[in-house]
C-alpha cells in the first residue's frame, strides 16, 4: 500500500487556509465530519490572566495552553475524497490547510511540560542535536 499526498493549494491562492485554528482535547468523538467549534466552543474560552485557558466539554471542565509548533514545522490537514475498498490499497490524500499553533488540553491536570505532547516537542529538537547537520 502507498499513500499519496498532493497539495494542489498554492501558498498564494489563500493563505489563510494555512493558518486555522486548532484544538486537541483529550477526549475520542465517535463522529467524522464538520463541527461548528467556532458557534459552540471558542466563544465560552476564557482567557486567564497568566495566559492559560479554560473551558468545558460536554460538562467536563478543561484547562489549555496555546502551543507552537517548533520552528520550520507546520501541520497540515489531509481529506480523503475516496476510501479504498480493500486494506492494501493505494490512498489518495488532499491538503486542506494546516497551522502553526494549536491549543492544548487537559481536563484532569494543568498542561505542563511533563504532558506526553511537550515531551514529544522536545524529542524533534534531540533529533536535531543528534542527527543534524
Amino acid at each position: 500500500m502507498s499513500i499519496q499526498i498532493e497539495n494542489n493549494l498554492k501558498n498564494g491562492d489563500n493563505p489563510e487556509i494555512f493558518e486555522q485554528r486548532a484544538h486537541y482535547l483529550p477526549c475520542k468523538i465517535e463522529a467524522d465530519g464538520a463541527a461548528n467549534v467556532e458557534k459552540y466552543f471558542e466563544p465560552y474560552v476564557v482567557e486567564k490572566e497568566n495566559g492559560e485557558l479554560s473551558a468545558t466539554f460536554r460538562g467536563h471542565p478543561l484547562d489549555g495552553v496555546k502551543m507552537s509548533l517548533p520552528d520550520g514545522y507546520r501541520a497540515i490537514l489531509v481529506t480523503e475524497a475516496k476510501k479504498p475498498l480493500a486494506d492494501d490499497a493505494d490512498r489518495r490524500f488532499q491538503v486542506a490547510g494546516g497551522f502553526k499553533e494549536f491549543v492544548y488540553w487537559n481536563w484532569d491536570k494543568k498542561p505542563s511540560k511533563n504532558d506526553n505532547i511537550v515531551k514529544a516537542f522536545d524529542w524533534i529538537d534531540i533529533a536535531e542535536a543528534i542527527h543534524g547537520d
